[in-house]
């Protein structure tokens, strides 16, 4: 039996336009403008992160990165995995910030 696991960065698809949120993320950010920030970051087309998939499930990867931004979560997570989760926050909260 294999198993890889998919890793996706930001994909150039809907999917931030078209989520649902939750009622105390509704009244704080403006979706619109949050799906508009998601497309400029999503650098990675479906069909690339496709390819990639297939090429890595082939190749019989444990772990399959899907974009530059997803590889660079991959370096941060290994090199400070005691810090990431806070990093990590810092950078979303800073994002909504924006958006506010």
């Amino acid at each position: 039996m294999r198993l890889s696991v998919v890793h996706p960065g930001g994909i150039a698809t809907n999917i931030a336009r078209n989520a649902r949120t939750g009622v105390n993320l509704r009244g704080a950010v403006n979706v619109a403008e949050l799906g508009d920030r998601f497309a400029k970051l999503a650098r990675t087309s479906p069909e690339a992160a496709a390819r990639r998939i297939i090429r890595g499930i082939e190749g019989n990867e444990p772990r399959i990165l899907i974009g530059p931004d997803a590889r660079m979560l991959d370096v941060v997570q290994r090199l400070m995995p005691a810090r990431y989760w806070t990093a990590l926050a810092r950078i979303f909260k800073g994002m909504s910030d924006d958006l506010v």
